[in-house]
């Protein structure tokens, strides 16, 4: 079992209880793992005794258990036995320079129930904290809420998150790690700090973070509801960075309070990335300032260090439903679904004509608004759409990326589309944000749609030789191994880049591409190449991606041409792109 995800399921557990808002901020920079506790049991036989080895898992965290400021422990022990998993709650309150050992909570659940028994769990948890005497300077507002620090009516309000319950949310099935669930989707909670990699459990995403300040706009919403979790590879992914801020200055302090005179908590640099929980006005007229959530606690940020970006999976479920509802519409009108294949290796126009949707006439056909052959679109390769009317002047096709209207080719165009094969939806997609330089890989899952895994990217730069990242939805055309690339006479080979999955004309997704020359240095500059995804659009038309995690997406592609003699691997089944 992966310890991370151990991690998060065992502090999540406390979490949910009615902790101290510090203690729901415990910091697993402060977690670490307990020498591994062996216990024996005997099993009784016919004509022996035989002694079986069973091992306890065991984690200590270090929590504000009663909200006194201090960092009290709580061991955690448990133990997969057959079906059942049994838990150990030990309690340890921060006594001078002595720990005082609490109640410990017992329970064994079904591994089936897990999910279910988590209220019930930590209900018995909350009955061992709550049976602690306070200390003197807090106060009880009321039952149902727990103990905060007493202020003074001077005094500035906590910055610590308030956490609102919806009704009934509660800590679900989905976030049992790997090795204790049956088929349930995983769906972690994990802020991921780029800069020192660590990672904090935080709330489950029915809960919302609520700071002090009033909001010029709150970000934190609901995911959609036919959307899982159920990473296949996440070593790259943000578990809980669906909305966040980048920083684009070299560096920017991370404040107490939304102004340029309050206490620096953290200094942020370029590049790195922070959950954002919404937007707020400066005090004294400071401006306008992100609050963001890290290391356990909410700061507040200057907009003018940052970008605003996001993981946009309401977006991506709309576009893909709106592709999937297009695909069925020509189905039933007997239409089929064709792509333009105009792919020109090194060739396609020189590019310098831009539409209303960004894409130039590099590896493009012209898509004219009427029969005048006037006004036009440019419609990138590998675009999906299908034929509504052909006569001997023109075909007429629909492309649902560009508001779904219909677009005039010329009838020399025609013999550029081809057959996708598709007859019925297409179950698996890929979704890449330009203006977040971001992607998120799904595929269709029961009555709903799985995420596979997601990552931070690098897409194209418009201008300089070089072509944005083209709009619209593609169908993957191929894989191959390696992917070759010229240098400024189109004809010598200079540089490479693995797993490459072509997407519409020359642009690829890729792995982290160098120059072959100076060979001394390769690996140093492609490690400096990887530093940069996630921030602007850099590559000449392609996606850049982590070597590892492309290749992820190439083995997940599959293959349904094996043999053939370039290597090309087909997808083993229909792929769409959708680049927003």
């Amino acid at each position: 079992m992966k310890f991370g995800k151990i991690k998060f399921f065992l502090a999540a557990l406390m979490l949910v209880t009615a902790f101290s808002a510090s203690a729901a901020a415990t910091k697993t920079d402060n977690t670490k793992t307990v020498n591994t506790k062996k216990v024996e049991t005997k099993k009784a036989e016919t004509t022996k005794v035989e002694t079986t080895k069973v091992e306890w898992k065991k984690l200590e965290i270090t929590p504000d258990l009663n909200g006194d400021g201090n960092k009290d422990k709580v061991e955690i022990e448990y133990l997969e036995n057959g079906d059942k998993v049994q838990m150990r709650f030990t309690p340890y309150i921060k006594k001078a320079s002595s720990f005082e050992k609490g109640k410990r909570v017992e329970k064994s659940v079904p591994k089936e129930k897990l999910g279910e028994e988590f209220d019930n769990i930590t209900n018995e948890i909350k009955a061992v904290y709550t049976k602690k005497e306070a200390p003197k300077n807090e106060v009880k507002k009321d039952d149902k809420k727990p103990l905060i620090p007493a202020t003074k009516p001077t005094e500035t309000k906590p910055t610590e998150p308030e956490v609102k319950k919806n009704p009934g949310s509660q800590v679900e099935k989905n976030q049992v790690p790997d090795d204790l669930k049956n088929g349930n989707t995983a769906q972690d909670k994990v802020i991921k700090d780029e800069k020192d990699s660590t990672t904090e459990v935080v709330k489950s995403v029915n809960n919302s973070i609520k700071g002090p300040y009033p909001y010029i706009k709150y970000f934190l919403k609901e995911r959609p509801k036919n959307l899982s979790f159920n990473y296949k590879y996440d070593k790259n992914s943000p578990k809980d960075m669906d909305e966040f801020v980048f920083i684009k200055s070299s560096t920017a302090n991370i404040r107490k309070e939304p102004s340029n005179n309050a206490a620096v908590l953290k200094t942020a640099s370029y590049s790195h990335k922070y959950k954002t929980v919404g937007k707020v006005k400066g005090k004294d007229g400071s401006g306008e300032w992100y609050e963001v959530y890290f290391d356990g606690k909410l700061g507040y940020i200057s907009d003018s260090a940052t970008i605003k970006r996001e993981f946009d999976w309401s977006d991506m479920m709309h576009k893909i439903e709106k592709t999937n509802k297009f695909v069925k519409d020509a189905l039933e009108k007997n239409q089929k679904i064709y792509v333009l294949d105009d792919y020109t290796p090194l060739g396609g126009g020189s590019g310098s004509s831009k539409d209303k949707y960004g894409n130039r006439e590099n590896q493009s056909e012209r898509g004219y608004l009427s029969s005048d052959f006037k006004d036009f679109i440019n419609i990138p390769d590998r675009s999906i759409m299908s034929i509504v009317e052909e006569t001997d002047k023109y075909v007429k096709v629909k492309i649902d990326a560009y508001d779904g209207k219909e677009y005039y080719l010329k009838k020399a165009t025609r013999k550029l589309l081809k057959d996708t094969g598709i007859t019925g939806e297409i179950t698996r997609f890929i979704y890449i944000d330009r203006s977040s330089q971001d992607e998120m890989v799904v595929e269709k899952s029961g009555n709903g749609w799985n995420v596979v895994t997601s990552s931070f990217v690098t897409t194209g730069k418009d201008g300089g030789g070089s072509y944005a990242t083209p709009y619209g939805v593609f169908l993957v055309a191929y894989s191959k191994p390696v992917m070759q690339y010229t240098g400024s006479d189109n004809k010598t080979v200079v540089g490479d880049a693995k797993n490459a999955v072509r997407i519409s004309g020359g642009g690829y997704m890729h792995s982290i591409p160098s120059l072959f020359e100076p060979k001394a240095t390769r690996n140093a500059r492609k490690a400096a190449t990887a530093k940069k995804i996630g921030t602007y659009p850099e590559s000449h038309k392609c996606v850049r991606h982590y070597d590892d995690q492309i290749k992820f997406i190439y083995d997940w592609l599959g293959n349904s041409t094996p043999g053939n003699e370039n290597g090309y691997r087909v997808p083993s089944v229909p792929t769409a792109v959708i680049v927003k």
